[in-house]
């Protein structure tokens, strides 16, 4: 299911980023448990993660090397990480998900822009176009019942997603353009997105996408702005959130940019009947979130830090972890909890190494 990890042993496997002592490593915390090695790539990024159990993980992205590219997917098998060779996936790999290790989907582009689904079945992979169809997210329920949210074609503005029954991807019409998708089975399944200056989501009730009223993010008066959804968490059909962006500013030029411009965390939750807004503290925005476990969430900021919402209301944050040389993350694309328990992962990049190639790297962090 969408945003699963391993549960044991990933935080003493390090591979390129160092280790902690095991006094460390025994307290809850964010660690840099993996920066991909030097390969003599330009650019390596990780964009997308997700898992079926404590021995198979997914994490997908692209690696650059001069002018050509090709999807990067790393698995992990309950002992390390190891590069996996998919047959013609040269472009690049955007999102990931699966319902158990014999069943795993990954959409991306092929080199000349193709939409590609490509699925494993725990033996071999196979591929299967996409169309004019351009894939924002994907969430994987059952072997025969895969969802893949987006738009018809590069810059449309109409809202569709490819629907697979076991067969054949199926196109299924929606409200709107949706950016991420979650589900809490598979007659309950929600997606988020924007339009010019509100959020939107949209729900899938085993029939039909129907769009949801949501609150109104409010804009202060005098202030022009705008609010939109990033990611979407589903930890059941009762407890639902989605995290994302509020942005509104004066436009005057006679304030400094930090007192004409601001930033907050848009928070929505659905009890199972509504849906209830919060704001974050102002200087911050959530860009991706995952369960935490316990009913609650994580979110990613976009000024480095984690956020963890508890289901009681508390909130602890956390900064990004550093590699051992003092790299920082620039942002965490994806987040991907543990059923069951609190471990948490996320990936995205950093800038290259003092000295080295100018390379960026791909990189793995762990919250346990």
């Amino acid at each position: 299911m969408r945003k699963s990890l391993l549960t044991v042993g990933l935080a003493a496997v390090v591979l390129a980023a160092g280790s902690a002592s095991a006094t460390a490593e025994s307290q809850p915390g964010w660690r840099v448990t993996y920066v991909s090695p030097d390969t003599g790539y330009d650019d390596f990024g990780l964009y997308d993660v997700a898992a079926t159990g404590p021995q198979d993980a997914w994490a997908v992205g692209s690696r650059q090397q001069g002018a050509g590219a090709t999807g990067a997917l790393e698995h992990w098998n309950g002992q390390g990480w190891s590069d996996v060779t998919v047959p013609g996936s040269t472009g690049s790999f955007n999102h990931v998900d699966g319902s158990s290790p014999n069943n795993v989907w990954v959409t991306g582009a092929t080199y000349n822009g193709a939409q590609m689904a490509w699925h494993w079945n725990g033996t071999t992979w196979t591929s299967t176009p996409l169309g004019a169809f351009n894939a924002a997210d994907v969430a994987v329920i059952g072997p025969n019942n895969a969802w893949a949210v987006g738009n018809a074609d590069e810059g449309s503005d109409t809202g569709t997603a490819r629907h697979w029954n076991g067969t054949t991807w199926q196109t299924v019409p929606m409200p709107f353009v949706a950016r991420r998708i979650a589900a809490a089975s598979a007659r309950d399944i929600w997606a988020v997105g924007e339009n010019a200056d509100q959020p939107l989501a949209e729900h899938w009730d085993g029939t039909a996408w129907t769009s949801v009223e949501l609150p109104q993010v409010p804009i202060p008066d005098g202030q022009s702005g705008f609010a939109y959804f990033n990611d979407i968490v589903a930890n059941s059909s009762t407890n639902v959130w989605a995290v994302g962006r509020l942005y509104y500013g004066s436009g005057g030029e006679e304030l400094k940019a930090e007192e004409s411009e601001h930033n907050q965390a848009v928070l929505m939750h659905w009890n199972g009947k509504k849906w209830k807004l919060q704001l974050g503290p102002d200087g911050d925005f959530a860009l991706s979130a995952s369960p935490d476990g316990a009913g609650g969430i994580w979110y990613s900021t976009f000024e480095h830090t984690f956020v963890h919402l508890a289901k009681g209301g508390a909130t602890t944050t956390e900064p990004v972890a550093k590699t051992s040389d003092g790299r920082q993350a620039p942002s965490i694309r994806q987040l991907a909890g543990v059923p069951g328990t609190s471990t948490v992962l996320a990936v995205g990049e950093v800038a290259p190494a003092p000295g080295d190639d100018e390379s960026w790297d791909a990189l793995i962090e762990q919250y346990h």
